[in-house]
């Protein structure tokens, strides 16, 4: 893209169009006059100005832009870079083309990594009021102790997705309603006034709009009937959840849930994980939401989110997150203009967050933190207990940066997975216990297997007991393709199934999505399901000598891109150095791919592999260490041996420890520089 306007790519594709149009004329008027020749040309301005508006036409998302760009080189890469991991075996109907790293949980190096972590300990003194459903009490146990206890309750209100504002203050002896808000601060004091006690707290409202908009009667025919429940951990793959969370694991298949062991993101981070989960596409197939673009830039709203759909329908929505200053939507993004969701959490971790530090780790007053969001998800259930709900929930703070620590939380999770068995909720609803990715900053994630374990995060369903017999094929499929490949994008198709059971008209790229209701192919391969070289698991990867040419090569290049990307927009980073290459791998392409020459015989079953295919590009991937700062990066680049040319692209730089107040000099002016500068003057 140069100045705005299209590639050349872009214009061969049109002046392809035009040749045959062009030979056509040139045959039937051999010597075309001054004005056959004008006319010519106005034609050929003329195709090509209509071809532009069609691109622009289906695609609103065509802007012309970088990121456009950058879609069409992943794209590519995907068409022309990802290999075909695995040729359909005809011989043996199970074969699947996509063969899972066979991991063992409790290898002597993961569990090397495995530390205990004390229980938590919060305040001893309990808190003066409970909040169930809608309605927040002052405790009895309170009131023996201190007497008639008044309390003053603020109601919390969302100003935007950055700051909040007080409301109604209500005054009573006794009990609060919520009505305006889900979300309160409370002052209370003793009979004698000499002891008080405060704290902010989350319920969900009655809202009287919400309950006269919903209803099962507005669910669609074909729909399946189900409450969606989606329940989120940060950073846990299928092995650490059975290394640090044992107990939950087995307590989650003794419910039948259906553990997806080929699940594999397709992008770098949480919001490359969840958006194409909530929307079905990517963050570059949709609308231009970056902070850093400013008003050139929409408000998330504009994202086709399924919670849209299933409000549509009849569901009441909800959407909590904590962690609200590195918020998925938030923290790079222009987060929400309006409240996304019936229910929206945001505006409790904002007007709660700065007080955090005034409480014990992880503590907020006498109660984990962990727990006022499965409660906040408890009284969604309460009170709109005979509508369809909506409900999406992913908790951070325990595992994000050290998920050693997420153990705390095992047996309230184990609890609270109880309480909804107990209470009935589960016979009606689809729930989803998962996670977003692997970790990505720990030691853990310098190993191999970590490095595995970060493309493969837990994901599992657990369906009503009645499921399997009224939907036998759809039950059948979903067991099925625990087996099989499957990525985020399949589970956005999986929810709209819940809306319509046999699907919807998702105009889907190349069918990468695809409902676990439905079978999966075997010879599902990552390039069918639009995962980028650099993130499949299926990949076979050939170490080679940090020492080899091909390497120095690729960490010089790498280098010289990230030098000049910080020059690019501003003086303050220090010039970055190469101290260590770390290891090195490349591609090992599939030798049958490698191998497989044509048919050999006429109905195209048995393949003739007497090929040589000569490989002359490869992708590659290091791990190498920077000064100053000791850096830690892993990346991915092409390289093209006939021309010793290295393709190298921001997108698949990944940095895998932490870089604390290094970057404090363009944190707040240049965020998206935070993980390679090394500001020159440090604090």
């Amino acid at each position: 893209m140069l100045n705005g306007f299209p590639s050349k790519n872009v214009f061969s594709l049109i002046s392809d169009k035009l040749k045959s149009i062009i030979q056509f004329k040139m045959v039937k008027v051999r010597a075309p006059s001054f004005i056959v020749r004008r006319f010519c040309v106005f034609i050929i301005l003329g195709i090509t100005g209509y071809s532009i508006f069609q691109m622009t036409r289906k695609n609103p998302y065509y802007d012309m832009s970088d990121r456009t760009v950058m879609l069409k080189q992943i794209e590519q890469e995907i068409i022309n870079s990802a290999p075909e991991v695995g040729i359909k075996n005809t011989k043996d109907d199970n074969y699947v083309a996509c063969q899972r790293p066979i991991l063992d949980p409790f290898d002597p190096i993961m569990m090397s990594f495995v530390k205990l972590e004390p229980p938590l300990v919060c305040d001893s003194e309990e808190d003066w009021v409970v909040v169930k459903g809608s309605v927040a009490r002052i405790t009895e146990k309170a009131r023996e102790k201190y007497g008639d206890i008044q309390c003053k309750f603020f109601d919390v209100l969302r100003s935007n997705e950055f700051s909040t504002s007080t409301g109604v203050i209500t005054t009573t002896h006794t009990e609060y309603n919520l009505e305006t808000t889900d979300f309160f601060r409370v002052y209370c004091e003793s009979e004698n006034g000499q002891t008080s006690w405060e704290s902010r707290m989350a319920g969900i409202r009655f809202d009287e709009d919400v309950m006269n908009r919903a209803g099962w009667d507005r669910v669609p025919k074909d729909g399946l009937n189900l409450n969606v429940l989606m329940i989120g951990l940060d950073s846990m793959s299928h092995m650490m959840v059975q290394r640090k969370l044992p107990k939950l694991y087995a307590k989650l298949k003794s419910m039948g849930a259906h553990v997806l062991e080929s699940y594999n993101i397709v992008g770098d981070g949480t919001p490359q994980a969840l958006i194409p989960i909530l929307t079905g596409r990517t963050e570059l197939e949709l609308p231009d939401t970056r902070k850093r673009m400013g008003n050139k830039a929409s408000y998330v709203d504009v994202y086709p989110f399924i919670w849209k759909l299933f409000k549509k329908y009849g569901y009441v929505t909800g959407y909590a997150e904590d962690v609200s200053d590195v918020g998925v939507f938030t923290y790079r993004l222009k987060g929400f203009n309006e409240q996304p969701t019936d229910h929206y959490m945001r505006t409790y971790y904002v007007d709660a967050t700065p007080t955090f530090k005034t409480q014990k780790p992880f503590c907020y007053g006498s109660r984990p933190r962990h727990q006022i969001m499965l409660n906040y998800v408890k009284d969604m259930f309460r009170v709109y207990e005979d509508k369809p709900k909506f409900m999406f929930a992913f908790h951070g703070e325990l595992s994000h940066d050290y998920a050693n620590k997420v153990g705390v939380a095992e047996q309230d999770l184990i609890e609270w997975l109880q309480w909804f068995q107990k209470s009935g909720y589960l016979n009606n609803t689809m729930l989803v216990f998962m996670s977003d990715h692997g970790q990505r900053f720990a030691s853990v994630r310098d190993t191999q297997q970590g490095k595995l374990e970060e493309r493969m995060p837990f994901f599992s369903f657990v369906l009503p007991k009645w499921f399997a017999r009224k939907y036998p094929r759809m039950a059948a499929n979903m067991r099925n393709n625990t087996k099989r490949l499957t990525s985020p994008f399949d589970i956005y198709s999986t929810l709209l199934s819940v809306l319509h059971k046999d699907g919807l008209k998702t105009n889907d790229l190349n069918k990468r999505s695809i409902s676990l209701f439905d079978e999966i192919p075997l010879d599902r391969t990552c390039k069918d399901a639009y995962i980028e070289p650099h993130w499949c698991a299926c990949l076979k990867w050939q170490p080679i000598d940090v020492n080899n040419e091909i390497a120095t090569h690729a960490a010089e290049h790498f280098i010289q891109f990230l030098n000049e990307y910080n020059a690019k927009f501003t003086s303050l980073c220090s010039s970055i150095e190469l101290e260590k290459i770390e290891w090195a791998t490349k591609m090992a392409p599939n030798e049958g791919v490698m191998k497989f020459h044509q048919a050999a015989d006429k109905d195209g079953f048995v393949p003739d592999m007497s090929a040589n295919t000569k490989v002359t590009k490869f992708y590659l991937q290091l791990k190498i260490i920077t000064r100053p700062g000791h850096a830690v990066f892993e990346f991915s680049c092409h390289y093209n041996s006939e021309t010793n040319k290295i393709i190298l692209y921001e997108k698949d730089i990944s940095r895998i420890n932490m870089y604390g107040n290094q970057p404090w000099c363009i944190s707040q002016t240049q965020p998206q520089l935070s993980k390679y500068c090394y500001c020159k003057q440090q604090q």
